[in-house]
């Protein structure tokens, strides 16, 4: 079998006292108290990026390309542990220790190998409860004005040597041990009691289901069998199929804990996981990761994204809560992987009463190489009359008027060149100096 090497930024986590608890609490309670453990920190992962790639009882392994995203994604779920247990009763109280480690990893039957699986095994056994413990390796690799560290001690490494392990640094507020920045950029997040009723919900009727289907089931495989055919697997106990039925239905927390099931296994990354994925974070606000998954799984098949993948693509343009650092890629991915496919579902968002929308989308337009001058003047026609726009998109729309051809265009540079102080100015006159030197040189004789 082939093993692919891969360096990621491996995220371990697990939860204080777990044994403890669970030899005194019933199997139900036990159930609850894990499938609250996911409910508050999986959207968390998934906000920074994050794959989770297993979880055993308290413990999860989560993996990340960016180590600026994993020590972010930690401090962020401490924080929102921090935050949930200021408030919950002593019995719903949730306290784990994280480590991370970076390093050349292979993936064999679901599960990671390699050495900084075995770091980040050593440095969680160092990790004390609301700890965010992290190696040499990803330490030189974050961008380190995001988070203070200091250093705690070494581990060895694997044929000789030692690595440097460090910790990132708490503030005196309690409910908020790492500031609450990193938890603050994930914007809203979903509601954990109720996502905990769902799934607890969930898991009951599927328990009911497994059993009333259990002689069914027997009884087709013994039919299949005299036929000489192979029973196929019911679309029902598929996963995927099942989050498909629940995004429809509009229940796209229930269609994410669906998902989760699928964490352990090779499925987890394909692309029409992905989609269903951002389908279901778009619906609940949760914008940075559903654009994410739907670039994720672009990347791998760019038909998998179907008509409502596009449209909640789309509806990220217009929306003002999609962070302004990923705008760029949003714009990317829907003007030059997808082009012309996407162009009808983009034009509306140029009357969109937002300037960076408007300018946005057009960009999407000339990526895909179907703008018009007729659309390249109406934009910049509304980013000139728009008392909220800035000086950067009155200079960038002046700008593009140079390239437009027409008497209209001619006047709103005229306009703006006329007032020495306004801003803009100077781009009007050198637009309008750009478009007669143009005019000139096509009159010329060849």
């Amino acid at each position: 079998m082939k093993r692919r090497e891969r360096n990621l930024v491996l995220l371990l986590s697990d939860m204080k006292g777990f044994t403890a608890r669970t030899s005194l609490q019933t199997r139900e309670e036990n159930a609850r108290m894990l499938a609250l453990h996911d409910a508050l920190l999986l959207p968390v992962v998934r906000g920074y990026r994050g794959r989770k790639v297993k979880g055993l009882g308290d413990a999860m392994l989560a993996a990340f390309d960016s180590p600026t995203d994993a020590v972010l994604c930690a401090m962020a779920m401490q924080d929102r542990l921090a935050a949930w247990n200021a408030e919950a009763k002593p019995g719903e109280r949730i306290e784990i220790r994280i480590a991370l480690s970076q390093g050349e990893v292979r993936r064999v039957r679901g599960d990671l190998h390699g050495e900084a699986m075995r770091l980040a095994l050593e440095a969680e056994a160092r990790a004390e409860a609301g700890e965010v413990v992290l190696t040499d390796a990803v330490y030189l690799s974050m961008n380190k004005t995001e988070a203070a560290t200091e250093i705690v001690g070494e581990v060895a490494l694997h044929g000789g040597g030692r690595i440097g392990l460090r910790r990132a640094l708490r503030g005196p507020d309690p409910a908020a041990p790492y500031g609450g920045r990193a938890l603050s950029r994930l914007r809203r997040l979903p509601d954990p009691a109720r996502a905990v009723r769902v799934r607890v919900a969930l898991e009951r009727a599927l328990e009911i289901a497994r059993k009333r289907s259990a002689w069914a089931a027997a009884a087709l495989l013994l039919v299949a069998a005299a036929a000489g055919e192979h029973a196929a697997r019911p679309a029902e106990t598929d996963a995927l199929a099942r989050a498909r039925a629940l995004v429809a239905a509009r229940e796209p927390l229930a269609a994410l804990l669906e998902l989760d099931r699928l964490a352990d296994s090779p499925r987890a990354q394909d692309a029409d996981v992905q989609v269903v994925r951002g389908k279901a974070e778009h619906a609940i606000g949760q914008l940075g990761p559903a654009f994410a998954d739907f670039a994720a799984a672009a990347k791998q098949d760019p038909a998998t994204l179907d008509a409502g993948a596009i449209a909640a693509l789309v509806d990220l343009l217009e929306s003002e809560a999609f962070p302004v650092v990923w705008r760029p890629a949003l714009v990317k991915l829907l003007g030059e992987d997808l082009g012309r496919a996407v162009a009808d579902e983009v034009r509306p968002v140029l009357s969109s009463p937002r300037a960076r929308s408007r300018d946005d989308a057009l960009h999407v337009l000339e990526l895909a190489g179907v703008a018009r001058d007729d659309v390249r003047l109406a934009v910049s026609r509304a980013d000139l009359a728009d008392p909220r726009s800035s000086c950067g998109v009155r200079k960038s729309a002046l700008r593009r008027l140079a390239l437009v051809r027409g008497t209209e265009a001619e006047s709103l540079l005229a306009k703006a060149a006329a007032e020495p102080k306004s801003c803009g100015s100077a781009e009007a006159r050198d637009a309008a100096r750009r478009r007669r030197d143009g005019q000139v040189a096509a009159a010329q004789p060849r």
